[in-house]
């Protein structure tokens, strides 16, 4: 039957959690929510997430939103040998210490940098990219003899992160990383991945699409 998925495509953390699916071979059954017309805050969604936010996910009656905690549930449950999100609890700790990174400095950092860019069509703030290269700075260094965030094993972290350079890396920024070595190499193998382009070609149109209005 698979799990029923609320996302919206372009969306980074959802983005996130259908790479961690496609990885680690779990169906989903993908619903759209429609945002726009504000479906995530009717009574019927509301039941599946009282947060009223994407994503969020109903596995046969268990339902629970937050695309990390999502991420960690489904490695746990359906790929639980998995080196996606491992049992050993240092190495557990050091994806956890990834993806808090993303969330709370490299994520925040290129949203705040390119969002405004994106739909407002504000012009760059210098301020706020001096932060996002900062966090690069950071990334890079952590990859330093890396193929991967947390060593040479691709984790949950890498595909937030990745998911979330993307915001740079489509128009009407595309960033240069050519800086940040260790960066570029890595989110070229992440772009090699087979489903990368699947799981994130919706945010590369949806960014193109409002850079043309």
């Amino acid at each position: 039957m698979g799990i029923d998925f609320y996302y919206i495509a372009g969306s980074t953390p959802c983005r996130s959690v259908l790479m961690t699916c496609k990885a680690a071979g779990v169906e989903l059954n993908l619903k759209g929510v429609d945002l726009q017309n504000g479906k995530h805050k009717e009574a019927d969604f509301t039941k599946i997430n009282p947060m009223q936010l994407v994503p969020a996910i109903d596995d046969n009656g268990f339902r629970m939103g937050e695309s990390r905690a999502i991420m960690g549930y489904i490695c746990g449950k359906y790929a639980p040998d998995s080196p996606l999100y491992p049992k050993d609890l240092q190495k557990r700790a050091t994806v956890d210490e990834m993806l808090y990174f993303d969330i709370g400095t490299f994520g925040k950092s290129i949203g705040d940098y390119v969002l405004p860019q994106v739909f407002r069509k504000q012009p760059a703030d210098k301020e706020k990219e001096a932060s996002m290269k900062e966090a690069l700075d950071k990334l890079n260094r952590v990859l330093e003899g890396k193929q991967y965030a947390t060593g040479n094993t691709l984790t949950v972290a890498d595909f937030c992160l990745a998911t979330s350079l993307t915001l740079a890396d489509a128009v009407p920024v595309q960033y240069n990383l050519k800086p940040w070595s260790n960066v570029a190499a890595w989110f070229q193998r992440m772009k090699n991945l087979p489903y990368f382009t699947e799981c994130n070609k919706a945010y590369y149109e949806f960014a193109k699409k409002m850079t043309s209005k």
